[in-house]
């Protein structure tokens, strides 16, 4: 398994809004509050204070400190906000953070060694793991029936053999 890495994702700059330098932000995990009024948070390449937050439909719009006008805040579009790891929130039991994932081995509910998970990408319905292996990646649904088992201790992710395996449609 990797070693945790020292700032987790927890937003991105999705667009400029306005002319004063605010930002749209999608948020990867959690609720609005989850960057209230004075968070500091690392984007690129720069600490930023999160001022004046508020909800616009599933996204947070908000100022970052030092960024004062739009031409500021499209530097920013792409760009990820970053908090320190010993400050991300609790998860309840089953749920994980991307950066517990990557990295664990993956087998089948056989113990037979299928690869690793090399990414994982979220999608609106579910998060996708990739599990690269010998035969190239796979991509599998981070859904119950595929994911039996998260073993964070021994840096194990079992998957029903079944998500492993080659899909062909030419039928």
């Amino acid at each position: 398994m990797t070693k945790p890495p020292e700032r987790v994702r927890v937003a991105r700059v999705l667009k400029a809004h306005g002319l004063r330098g605010e930002v749209a932000l999608e948020l990867l995990g959690g609720g609005i509050d989850r960057l209230p009024e004075g968070t500091e948070v690392f984007v690129e390449g720069a600490t930023r204070v999160i001022q004046e937050p508020r909800a616009a439909g599933d996204h947070l719009l908000c100022r970052l400190g030092g960024v004062e006008d739009r031409t500021e805040a499209l530097r920013l579009v792409g760009g990820y906000l970053e908090v320190p790891i010993d400050s991300v929130r609790a998860l309840p039991e089953g749920e994980y953070f991307h950066f517990q994932l990557v990295g664990l081995r993956v087998v089948d509910e056989r113990g037979i060694e299928r690869g690793v998970v090399a990414d994982v990408q979220p999608y609106p319905a579910n998060d996708v793991l990739v599990v690269s292996g010998s035969d190239g990646e796979r991509l599998v649904p981070a859904v119950r029936a595929a994911v039996l088992e998260v073993d964070l201790e021994s840096g194990r992710l079992t998957v029903a053999a079944a998500f492993l395996e080659p899909w062909d449609d030419a039928g």
